[in-house]
Order: structure tokens, then sequence, then C-alpha cells
């Protein structure tokens, strides 16, 4: 992995300053739509390969209007053609961040687990060797915990 240890903490006052620019910039784009797995599967996609040809087909049909019905909205057209270069100007900003911040929370995660299991097995180490029945009881709630997320994720992959 390309990283030795998270040892980082989050300011507050930077975190709500993230947030509330997160709530801004969703507040400049109130078209945003989100589509749901089927609908994603569905509609037809446009890579970069279709992006040239759209582009083509928008420049084509702006040089040669009478070649489109009367009802054909060019001007929509185009419109729809700049917002998707706004959109990925925006995306090429914005995806590097969320992908930091994902694979973040996927390595933060694999330390948290990784100290976990330490701390756990001190804590039964502890507990055999101790009378604090708070202690056992939560070794053994943590031992049912564990087996039954373990039997889940068994059944179903998708359970984390």
């Amino acid at each position: 992995m390309s990283y030795q240890n998270i040892s980082v903490a989050i300011v507050a006052a930077d975190k709500t300053t993230v947030l509330t620019s997160i709530q801004a910039i969703k507040a400049k784009l109130p078209f945003l739509i989100n589509l749901n797995p089927a609908e994603r599967k569905r509609i037809r996609k446009m890579g970069a390969i279709r992006r040239a040809y759209v582009q083509d087909v928008y420049a084509a049909i702006v040089n040669n209007p009478t070649a489109a019905p009367s009802g054909f909205n060019v001007v929509e057209f185009g419109k729809d053609v700049q917002l998707m270069k706004d959109i990925t100007d925006i995306l090429g900003v914005l995806l590097p961040v969320y992908d930091g911040i994902v694979d973040t929370s996927f390595a933060l995660g694999n330390e948290l687990m990784k100290q976990a299991d330490e701390a756990y097995g001190y804590l039964k180490v502890a507990a055999k060797k101790s009378s604090n029945q708070s202690l056992n009881q939560t070794i053994q709630n943590i031992s049912v915990q564990l087996k039954h997320k373990a039997s889940a994720a068994e059944t179903n992959p998708t359970v984390e």
C-alpha cells in the first residue's frame, strides 16, 4: 500500500468548512439528479468516444441549420453540450477528491480493524484473568456480535 499509517485529525472548524462548502456546491447545482441502479443500467451512456460524436454532430447542425426540422431545438442542444463540458470540468476536480476520501476511508477501516483485533485479543486475555463482570460481559457481547457478523457475511457477501 502507498501509505504507512493514517494519524491525523480533522479540526472541527475544517470539517464544518468542508461540509458547508459541499452544501454550497449542491446549492449551485440544483439541477443534479440521482438515478437508481436500474435507471443507470437502462439509459444510453456517453463515453469519451461518444462525447466526440455529440460535439461533431452539434457543430455540424449549427453549421447546417436547415438540415434539422423546425421542431428540433438547436439552442437547447447547445446548452446541453455546454453543460456536459462544464460538468466534465467539475468532475475532473471533484473525482480525485472523492476517490481520495473513499480510499482513505477504506485504508482507515483496515487500520481500525487491525487495532480492534489486537485490542480485542488483549481484552480477552484480561477477561480470563479477571473477575470483572463488566469486562467479561463486554467480551461476551463482542464475541456474539462477531459471530453474528461472520454468519451474516457468509449468507450475504454485501454485508460490511
